[in-house]
């Protein structure tokens, strides 16, 4: 009994010896880059906003009449960078200051979800692509009367 007990042990052992370590091996394995589908890789980049509308208002009444300048001291404007990690980050730039957020996002057919770091809600926006550097998007405001507002974004180096 005992040596049966000592070959079948061994045997084990031998058997978890082959196997174990591709599994432990997988533990260190390196992730390659998530591939993206063809819709999601073209928003990959830095964008900023330079045209919208508020609904029901034409584009000079948007955002009280304030035009989209990217610098200086009368900056107004709105800069995102999409990574194809699934991260982004939202510059806001009113004046001199500079609000920053950043997040995950995801985009599926026209439905592009943004979920910023401590929100508990995704800001979700429809998208469609004009062309390889300049998108609209009509973001919606779930659960209220709000219908939401109407931009339009080119791709910035």
């Amino acid at each position: 009994m005992t040596v049966k007990r000592l070959v079948l042990t061994m045997l084990l052992a031998f058997v978890m010896s082959v196997l174990l370590p591709p599994i432990y091996a997988q533990d260190n394995k390196v992730v390659g880059k998530t591939s993206l589908d063809k819709e999601s890789s073209q928003l990959l980049g830095k964008w900023e906003i330079y045209e919208t509308k508020e609904p029901g208002k034409p584009y000079l009444e948007s955002y009280k009449g304030r035009p989209f300048v990217s610098k200086g001291a009368n900056a107004f404007t709105l800069i995102l960078q999409y990574n194809n990690d699934g991260t982004f980050r939202r510059t806001a730039i009113i004046g001199d200051s500079q609000t920053v957020e950043e997040g995950t996002w995801r985009l599926s057919g026209h439905e592009l979800r943004h979920k910023r770091k401590g929100a508990s809600e995704e800001e979700i926006m429809y998208v469609r692509f004009n062309d390889k550097n300049h998108y609209v998007s009509t973001e919606v405001f779930e659960d209220t009367s709000d219908p939401g507002l109407f931009a339009k974004f080119r791709r910035i180096n």
